[in-house]
């Protein structure tokens, strides 16, 4: 899959360089590099957004022809009242997918935690689904769906771990595991 990864902050490259190595063609765009947006976005089948919150409504307001009809990844949250998520500034048509949002990038990096594989947890409509699981899997996470328009309590679980990194010592490298 060609995957447009938008920010090369710690989340952006993270992620961008677990794909790579499960065999996706990645490339980066980034505001730092004159036109690198709009060319990583020509040829992206999916569209990993990992740039500050606040940033979000300009990019995709700017982009909004490239990227409908594409699988966008919301990895953002943006802080200052209002959703976490970016939902809304994305244009009827973009196929929205809320994932990567809810850990701290060195989860990435590492996902395995004593021997077992740490769960991500992720909204999307069932035609996103299955993109949306492939990515996952292959950043080496174990995708579990809450279903389609949960973008709110997803964002709930990244207050938990926020606040669990914070208030316990335990350090970033903190994620969780669903038993069903």
């Amino acid at each position: 899959m060609n995957i447009a990864v938008i920010g090369t902050g710690n989340v952006g490259r993270t992620l961008g360089e677990a794909l790579s190595s499960a065999g996706h063609t990645v490339t980066y765009g980034s505001r730092g590099q004159e036109g690198s947006v709009a060319a990583s976005l020509a040829t992206a089948d999916a569209v990993i957004v990992a740039i500050p919150g606040d940033a979000v409504p300009s990019f995709a307001g700017e982009h909004a022809d490239a990227l409908t009809g594409k699988v966008v990844v919301d990895a953002t949250n943006t802080f200052g009242g209002g959703p976490l998520h970016s939902a809304a500034a994305f244009a009827p048509g973009t196929r929205y997918v809320r994932a990567f949002n809810a850990l701290g990038w060195e989860n990435f990096e590492n996902p395995v935690f004593d021997g077992g594989v740490a769960d991500l947890l992720f909204s999307c409509e069932e035609s996103e689904r299955k993109t949306a699981e492939t990515l996952i899997r292959d950043v080496g996470l174990n995708p579990v769906h809450l279903g389609a328009g949960q973008y709110d309590v997803l964002d709930g679980l990244f207050f938990l771990w926020f606040a669990l990194v914070n208030s316990q010592g335990r350090g970033r490298h903190l994620a969780v595991k669903v038993l069903l």
